[in-house]
């Protein structure tokens, strides 16, 4: 019996060692989850060991409260995908931050305003570019809501090119960042958007020939200018014919629009609380108290006379009829005298001449609708002011181009057309392919024409100040001119890259002999 009850008692006190040791054990564990200052006091606190009773285990401290959770969608990783980091590279890096420092170092601010929001709609277009490598296509109207930044960047390009008018040296600089600013809208053209950006550059060359011709023997920044400009739209052309052939390319395994704003959201820091609103407005002053009655105004004055104008034809009623004998016209002995002798009879109201109707002031008179229209065989462009580069696609060589009253107007004429007439129009532009007849301008102040291909007339009628550019294919064409001044051709310099020119003007000055009895007319050429 001794010898059980010993065995029983040597297996308790094992048993309550073993206990021990795992309260031990766990109560070191526990600590892991404790603050830092708690681990520290727990370290250098009397060993728990040497006590007889086990230390309970104190729970587990609570968690700090999780972040609130984001819709499933990726958070915007360093990784971008492979066509944005060739915008950054190419376009971003390579063209467009060297022609922001070249127009900085020597435009004037009217220009530098209008590159830098140039600027911020190729880093919004960058910013679309990142979304379509991360996002599936959304439905079109999301994607329109998309468009919003890029459309308000090129409102407002054209803006301040509208707003700087007035400066006549820079205006042909502002007219090609205008002209340009809308290549980047081809993220939604499809199925070709390469082709759309050529067009734009095409159009854009325009302005910077003038640049060229203007100022190649001033200032070679000008130069350098048109060229860097030129290159951001080539370079821009080339990237999309590479990496976006058809179209945007959008990830079809990405996520959705909402879900990728909202991730990228979430990953920015959060600031502070927003600001109080603003205080209320102070209460409103107290109306002023009615002015009291005075008398009627007297009659007489200013009053009297518009009073007596608004009688219409009643205000000639109380006019008398001259006698003969009055008149100076068939008395000559009136008219030898200062003044007519006062009579009598001379009514007390001073005679007053009929009012005539105003004319209308051109101001005020109603503006014709406008009209771009293909009619038969006839495309009709009709009062077309200030409006961006028109562009007549895919002409026929039965078809012509017809332009009546437009103003300060740009048209492209893409193909080969049988005429082109411009009648009425001022300070408006033409850019054509080939004409298989002539070209005709009749009273069009400030015109600008420009051939990229062929044709074999020109004809210039009652036309002052005008410009005419000449391709090489075109140096065989025959101009004729009436009653016209101020009119250069500027024909392209042999040997030379595309785009330089060399102006001429047509004389104005001419002498004419009579030789055999006939007369014969030869221009004045000046020496010297």
């Amino acid at each position: 019996m001794a010898s059980g009850g010993l065995h029983s008692l040597a297996t308790i006190i094992k048993r309550l060692e073993a206990t021990t040791s795992r309260l031990e054990d766990l109560a070191s564990l526990a600590t892991t989850y404790l603050p830092p200052a708690a681990q520290v006091a727990a370290s250098t606190a009397p060993n728990a060991s040497v006590n007889t009773e086990p230390t309970p285990v104190p729970p587990p401290a609570p968690h700090p409260p999780a972040a609130p959770t984001t819709p499933a969608g990726p958070v915007p990783s360093e990784d971008l995908p492979l066509f944005v980091a060739a915008y950054d590279e190419k376009i971003i890096e390579g063209k467009l931050k060297p022609f922001i420092e070249l127009t900085k170092s020597f435009a004037v601010p009217s220009v530098i305003e209008q590159v830098e929001v140039f600027e911020k709609a190729f880093n919004d277009l960058r910013d679309l570019l990142a979304l379509a490598g991360a996002c599936k296509k959304p439905e079109q109207a999301q994607f329109e809501q998309l468009l919003v930044p890029l459309q308000k960047d090129i409102e407002a390009i054209t803006r301040m090119k509208e707003a700087n008018r007035k400066d006549r040296e820079w205006w042909d600089h502002l007219s090609a960042v205008a002209s340009g600013a809308p290549s980047v809208g081809w993220i939604t053209v499809s199925p070709k958007p390469g082709p759309f950006v050529a067009e734009i550059k095409d159009s854009t060359q325009f302005y910077t020939n003038r640049v060229i011709q203007a100022h190649k023997e001033k200032d070679v920044r000008h130069v350098e200018w048109t060229r860097g400009y030129m290159a951001i739209l080539e370079e821009l052309r080339k990237y999309i014919m590479e990496y976006h052939t058809t179209g945007l390319v959008w990830n079809f395994k990405g996520v959705t629009t909402e879900q990728y704003k909202a991730s990228a959201g979430s990953a920015a820091p959060a600031g502070g609380a927003p600001p109080p609103p603003p205080p209320p407005p102070p209460p409103a002053a107290p109306p002023a108290p009615p002015a009291p009655a005075t008398a009627a105004a007297p009659a007489g004055g200013i009053t009297a006379v518009f009073e007596q104008l608004n009688r219409g034809e009643d205000v000639t009623r109380g006019l008398r009829k001259v006698d003969k004998s009055e008149m100076t016209h068939k008395n000559p002995a009136l008219r030898a005298g200062s003044t007519v002798p006062a009579t009598t009879s001379v009514p007390a109201t001073a005679p007053g001449k009929k009012p005539t109707k105003p004319s209308k002031p051109q101001a005020l008179m109603g503006k014709k609708p406008s009209k771009f229209v293909l009619e038969g065989n006839k495309w009709v462009i009709e009062y077309q002011e200030n409006q961006p580069p028109l562009t007549v696609d895919n002409v026929e060589i039965n078809q012509t181009v017809n332009l009546y009253g437009c103003k300060n107007t740009t048209v492209i004429v893409k193909g080969k057309c049988n005429a082109v007439t411009l009648i009425n129009c001022t300070k408006t532009s033409v850019l054509v392919e080939s004409v298989i007849s002539s070209i005709s301008v009749t009273n069009s102040p400030s015109f600008a024409l420009q051939i990229t291909g062929k044709a074999p007339t020109i004809q210039l009628d009652s036309t002052d100040s005008g410009q005419i550019y000449l391709s090489k294919e075109c140096l065989e064409t025959e101009i004729t001119t009436a009653k016209c001044s101020s009119i250069n051709i500027s024909l392209p310099v042999e040997g030379e890259e595309e785009g330089v020119f060399n102006e001429h003007p047509i004389p104005e000055m001419f002498r004419t002999t009579i030789v055999g009895g006939k007369l014969v007319t030869t221009a004045v050429e000046h020496a010297g």
